[in-house]
């Protein structure tokens, strides 16, 4: 499944959060901010496409991790 956090953009972003995490020992609120609007219009766009009668992007719009989830699992990576 894909999902939001293999945009090119999340990854980057994880990926400085991650580093940001390990020098100061705390989730960057910009980084979370940055995630949270890639992760709501990724999911605005599958909503509109189960709304479209695509009804396999409704799985996808409910099995999408939420911004901590993401992190977590790269922090722990």
């Amino acid at each position: 499944m894909i999902n939001w956090t293999q945009d090119e953009r999340a990854v980057a972003i994880l990926a400085q959060a991650v580093e940001h995490c390990l020098a100061t020992d705390e989730f960057s609120l910009e980084h979370e901010a940055q995630l949270e609007l890639i992760r709501d219009e990724y999911l605005r766009d599958l909503w509109n496409d189960f709304r479209s009668e695509d009804f396999d992007a409704f799985e996808d719009w409910h099995c999408q991790p939420t911004v901590e989830e993401a992190f977590l699992k790269e922090i722990e990576a």
